[in-house]
């Protein structure tokens, strides 16, 4: 990792970073453009801008220091925007309007990024200002948060009924915003934990998550202009409050791992790795269980003809939002982890007891790509 760097060297290996971003997006959008010249400006009032006489492509210093680099990633795809307007045949016609906002949604820009003509500080303010919850959000997990408070009881069926009844109202809200057509944010959410490597039972937890928390996952990876390395990152798509309590959830069960295997730790004699390995997979396997059952009560008792119709629309319009960030997603399947038997089964019974209780995140989404 590049350490004590002048900021011109840091300069250089942004902008050779940023050219490998643009080659980036041409591919997976299969878009052809010519390579244009990059430039980092000082400049506090533009943050992003297109030169189409001179061919050259800026992006500001300040974006890039005091923004995260997916927001980095929206100015640019914006300017290459203007690019693209600027090579078609209808070019005078086609830097504002209709035209540039095709031209947007060919290279996957987000709607709030989308406002034509340079783009300046306001703009980014207010595009990652619209990651705030909506009103009838923070009450929604207000009382989530009322619930899982319960969870802290030494009692663990008290535990398990604040789990459900949590899980329940996180059910009802989605559906009933879905019912009510109602104009739902589409928001990014980036977990960024600075590792080279995403370790088994976190793909686990990403697994649970999608399953049962209304949001769709991409392991990725991620640039960060502060040290001119990558990290593989897990990033959380759905609408603003299910990726809220999504990212709440898969920080208290990567601490509540932890915890439960420090406490238990002592009692299996295996190697080491393996021995938590197979205890944290029998911990997810059995609170995935849990919540299947729990999800399955519910559908029972409260059966609704038209409710897989709404979700089914609601993943799709999910799927879109995906889409768009990673058009050429597609999936990879790797190879069981190796665990014990024992071990692995005793995490399963104490993973049917684990209840969402205490608050373990207090970290904010380094960015909300939010989308109407």
């Amino acid at each position: 990792m590049p350490v004590n760097l002048r900021i011109d060297q840091l300069e250089a290996l942004w902008l050779r970073q940023i050219s490998r971003e643009y080659e980036d997006i041409c591919r997976n959008h299969n878009v052809l453009l010519p390579t244009p010249i990059f430039e980092i400006t000082d400049s506090k009032k533009v943050y992003g801008c297109w030169r189409s006489t001179t061919g050259i492509l800026s992006l500001s210093r300040h974006l890039i220091v005091h923004h995260p680099w997916p927001v980095t990633l929206q100015v640019l795809k914006h300017e290459m925007a203007h690019q693209l307007c600027s090579n078609r045949p209808d070019r005078g016609a086609a830097a504002h309007g209709e035209v540039f906002q095709q031209c947007c949604e060919c290279l996957g820009v987000l709607p709030e990024f989308r406002r034509a003509g340079v783009v300046v500080p306001e703009m980014v303010e207010q595009a990652v200002a619209y990651s705030v919850l909506s009103e009838g959000g923070r009450r929604c997990l207000a009382k989530i948060e009322k619930l899982l408070a319960l969870g802290r009881s030494a009692n663990e069926h008290e535990a398990a009924l604040a789990m459900e009844k949590a899980n329940e109202l996180l059910e009802k809200y989605h559906l009933y915003g879905l019912r009510e057509g109602e104009e739902h944010r589409y928001a990014s959410v980036v977990i960024d934990q600075k590792k080279k490597k995403i370790a088994g039972y976190q793909k686990h937890i990403c697994s649970i998550l999608q399953e049962f928390f209304f949001v769709r996952i991409v392991l990725s990876q991620l640039y960060d202009p502060r040290c001119n390395e990558s990290f593989k990152t897990i990033e959380l798509f759905g609408t603003r409050e299910n990726v809220t309590i999504a990212e709440y959830c898969y920080h208290f069960l990567e601490n509540r791992l932890a915890l439960l295997w420090a406490a238990n730790r002592q009692r299996f004699r295996g190697t080491a790795q393996t021995e938590k390995n197979s205890y944290y997979l029998g911990l997810l396997r059995g609170f995935g269980q849990k919540l299947r059952e729990q999800q399955k009560n519910r559908a029972e008792q409260h059966a609704e003809p038209q409710v897989g119709a709404l979700i089914l629309a609601g993943e799709q319009r999910l799927a879109w939002v995906v889409g768009m960030h990673f058009p050429r997603l597609r999936k990879v399947s790797s190879k069981g982890a190796k665990v014990y038997g024992t071990t692995y089964n005793e995490g399963i019974e104490t993973g049917r007891q684990i209840t969402l209780n205490d608050a373990v995140s207090g970290s904010k989404p380094v960015f909300g790509g939010l989308l109407s």
